[in-house]
């Protein structure tokens, strides 16, 4: 019985947690913003998926793997990505701005066309 109620718990936890993420997705979008400043640092945004690791972002924005790391320890040290050794980078807030999607299906189409 246990599980069941943990399993509800965690469900409606989820819930509220995507509930506050539309609400202030705005907000949420300007303080990401302050550290993805770039169009390839918003692209790199999009790619952090929790199974990509640095070196594969680096070589689909075509940017340094330090470059990726930076923004990485930026992002850790703010609260926003989770990223352990060894181990591909994951966000701890799950959204993605609808512009920045958009950004990265460009870029990465426009990098298919060359």
């Amino acid at each position: 019985m246990s599980n069941e109620v943990d399993e509800l718990i965690l469900k409606e936890l989820r819930k509220i947690s995507k509930l506050f993420t539309l609400i202030h997705g705005n907000a949420i979008e300007k303080e990401l913003g302050k550290i993805a400043n770039t169009e390839k640092r918003k692209i790199m945004w999009v790619l952090i998926d929790g199974y990509r690791m640095s070196k594969d972002i680096a070589k689909i924005v075509k940017v340094t793997e330090d470059a990726v790391n930076k923004f990485l320890r930026e992002m850790s040290r703010a609260g926003f990505v989770e990223n352990p050794r060894r181990k591909p980078p994951k966000r701890l807030i799950d959204y993605v701005p609808p512009s920045w999607i958009e950004l990265a299906e460009k870029f990465v189409g426009e990098e298919r066309n060359e």
